[in-house]
């Protein structure tokens, strides 16, 4: 894997949904997201399933001003179910949006 540069990393960090705990796409959401919709081996869809939001993380933001770098790279591999969700493309803010709002979890379609 390439690295990029991610603006929004240590966020990420701080609440990173992957259960794959040695992932190296971590705080790398988009890389992450589309490794684990696109793999064919364990774990096909790592990111957000069954991961339980912490808490402490509620309160950091869920959208950011600075566009990703990636974004239209992101929007042609999106993996969000949710037709109305304007957060697509900026993969970080789409999981803060959907992980642990009580709602339905939008991201990682099986692809």
């Amino acid at each position: 894997m390439a690295a990029i540069e991610c603006p929004n990393i240590e966020i990420n960090k701080q609440m990173c949904p992957c259960t794959e705990v040695d992932c190296p796409r971590r705080g790398i959401c988009c890389e992450c997201m589309a490794y684990h919709a696109n793999s064919t081996q364990w774990p096909l869809t790592a990111c957000m399933r069954g991961a339980k939001r912490p808490e402490s993380t509620m309160s950091l933001p869920d959208e950011h001003e600075e566009k990703c770098a990636q974004y239209e790279k992101n929007l042609a591999r999106c993996v969000c179910t949710s037709e109305k969700c304007t957060r697509q493309g900026t993969c970080c803010d789409c999981v803060r949006n959907h992980w642990g709002t009580g709602k339905r979890v939008a991201c990682m379609r099986d692809r």
